[in-house]
């Protein structure tokens, strides 16, 4: 049975482990960096996980998490109002974009990896099954009347946000380019 402090030092080496993702790619989660930036000893990380895989599984499944959450209550916090074209292109961009750069950058890092690395796939899937929800609720509660189904939407802005990003647009640029693509699929005749 894990006691408190077990959990809770468990719960910080994956927070850790998160973050060092987040900003430096699934390189930087190396068992002495995570404990570094955790705060504890060396031998919690191993003492906790069983290798450096169960670790970097446990940071992108509690990033996934963080995602699936941030999107779902966001979408569920949507009143349910008729809004034009842009605006809710907009507010897809937004719900489908980290607020921080590092963190967008690590979620398309982590789409990208999942072809290769089997500890990323679950947590694609999951995150991108709760993306694809959330435009459906956003284009249901906005009352916009479209046949374009929520992948298109999804494909979309993700091509939107690759392009932008190859481009160095920081956090902003991205968003807009993701609201101007989605503005002009929504639009159309």
């Amino acid at each position: 049975m894990a006691t408190a402090k077990g959990e809770q030092r468990r719960t910080a080496l994956v927070r850790a482990a998160a973050e060092l993702l987040q900003s430096g790619g699934l390189e930087a989660v190396a068992h002495r960096a995570v404990a570094a930036r955790a705060a504890v000893p060396l031998g919690a990380t191993t003492y906790y996980f069983a290798d450096l895989t169960e670790l970097r599984r446990a940071a992108v499944d509690a990033l996934a998490d963080d995602d699936v959450a941030r999107m779902s209550a966001a979408a569920e916090a949507l009143p349910v109002r008729r809004r034009g074209a842009a605006a809710v292109a907009r507010m897809i961009a937004t719900l489908l974009t980290p607020d921080e750069y590092d963190a967008l950058v690590a979620w398309y890092e982590r789409y990208v990896l999942a072809a290769r690395e089997p500890l990323f796939a679950a947590a694609a899937r999951r995150s991108n099954a709760a993306a694809l929800e959330s435009v459906a609720v956003v284009l249901e509660r906005s009352g916009l009347e479209t046949d374009l189904p929520p992948h298109v939407v999804l494909a979309v802005v993700d091509g939107a946000v690759l392009g932008a990003l190859a481009d160095g647009a920081g956090l902003t640029g991205v968003r807009a380019a993701a609201a101007d693509a989605v503005t002009a699929i929504l639009d159309r005749p």
